[in-house]
């Protein structure tokens, strides 16, 4: 073990430094939680020789402060909710018109077509799917729109606070810094999980040989639990010397000249959120790779023909003819992408947790972290509000695209 840990755990012990959190008015637990995660973790971890952890007591003191225990002073309050109704009013007016343009932007008229029954069997057919659309995803909409306007006790009763929670939550640091982290996040996401099955197409369609084995071959990962996949790789990525992934480091070190450092994964802030892409990439892009390739065999062999007598070369005729050709598939695709990657953080959970210290903590997860692991459903609620809102906007330009693009039977 390095001098500078077994120092950590001795200050820890001679009470130089307090990992003792009570008391804490009630909140014992959520500031325990923090210490563990946001210092004791780091400072006894790998790379805790280089951790400034009297300004991380200082930050956690800050959140503890602003939210984490205690609630905005009653005046600090009073002066913005004017502010923070002139800005709600705005936008549920936004809303609103985003809304009707959804609703409105299919035109229903009936051009040269006639319905073959005229009965109600079909709508009484649609009931069960509208009533469990209904129950397992309006409602709970709904319910979260109240819950946020309340200040929600899981037991007792349950007060109306109309914007404050909005209002606490503007002001508190930890919840922009996780935006920011989150699009950091989802740009990462989409440069490696989005990028890599459309190249991956395009490789296994130009393989002379063995296209059916290495199409089954990339497409197994999908096939498997999406947990276990996680905890797989969570060995893989072991800080260990005995670790998969350092044993190779170690194997590779091997040759002459080479002298790559063993890693410690999932404890550096610097590689943690890409350790929690890539097991994304391994197990996804076989999936994805299968709806481009069925786009590819669409497209006319005699666009190649002409590229290759004209003397294109394969970069010319990937950026001039394939992308082209895929490019309305990959525009819906990086839309469902964004939307899905901003909801995620399952890797995340599973890997870190949100460690080390905040270096993973998406919105996501803090929303998680928020509702179940300190019952703060109100701010949890609000957090989804926020995070949605701002998700609006792209469904409709993708049910605007969607209306313009042609779908066609590809063939061998």
């Amino acid at each position: 073990m390095p001098k500078i840990i077994q120092d950590n755990f001795k200050a820890i012990d001679d009470g130089t430094v307090i990992s003792r959190t009570e008391p804490f008015s009630g909140h014992w637990l959520n500031i325990n939680d923090e210490i563990i995660r946001r210092v004791i973790g780091i400072m006894l971890g790998a790379n805790g020789e280089h951790f400034d952890y009297l300004k991380a007591y200082a930050d956690l003191q800050v959140a503890a402060n602003s939210g984490l225990m205690f609630e905005m002073p009653e005046e600090f309050l009073a002066a913005r909710r004017p502010y923070a109704l002139a800005i709600m009013i705005v936008v549920v007016c936004l809303f609103a018109v985003v809304l009707y343009k959804i609703i409105f932007s299919y035109d229903v008229k009936k051009v040269g077509s006639r319905s073959v029954y005229s009965g109600w069997l079909p709508v009484l057919l649609l009931v069960p799917a509208l009533a469990i659309i209904t129950c397992w995803r309006y409602y709970p909409l709904l319910r979260g729109m109240v819950m946020a306007l309340q200040d929600y006790k899981v037991v007792g009763e349950s007060k109306f606070v109309g914007l404050d929670n909005f209002i606490n939550l503007a002001y508190n640091r930890d919840f922009w810094i996780s935006i920011w982290r989150t699009c950091y996040f989802v740009v990462l996401n989409m440069v490696m999980v989005f990028l890599a099955p459309i190249f991956l197409a395009v490789l296994l369609t130009e393989i002379p040989k063995g296209k059916i084995f290495f199409r089954t071959l990339f497409f197994l990962p999908q096939m498997t639990s999406s947990v276990v996949i996680a905890l797989l790789w969570k060995m893989l990525y072991s800080a260990s010397a005995t670790g998969y992934l350092n044993q190779l480091i170690t194997t590779i070190n091997k040759l002459p000249g080479v002298e790559i450092p063993l890693q410690t994964w999932l404890q550096d802030p610097k590689l943690a959120m890409i350790c929690c892409i890539i097991p994304t990439v391994w197990a996804g892009m076989g999936m994805s790779s299968l709806i481009y390739l069925a786009a590819l065999q669409s497209l006319p062999k005699e666009l190649y023909e002409a590229a290759d007598v004209d003397g294109a070369t394969w970069w010319q005729k990937f950026c001039k003819i394939t992308v082209p050709y895929l490019l309305p598939l990959i525009i819906i695709n990086f839309v469902g992408s964004f939307i899905g990657t901003f909801q995620g953080m399952g890797n995340i959970f599973l890997l870190t947790f949100g460690g080390p210290g905040d270096a993973t903590m998406v919105i996501g997860m803090k929303i998680w972290q928020e509702a179940y692991a300190y019952l703060h459903f109100s701010m949890a609620t609000c957090m989804a509000w926020i995070m949605g809102a701002g998700l609006i906007g792209l469904t409709y330009i993708q049910i605007q695209f969607l209306k313009k693009v042609e779908y066609k039977k590809a063939s061998e």
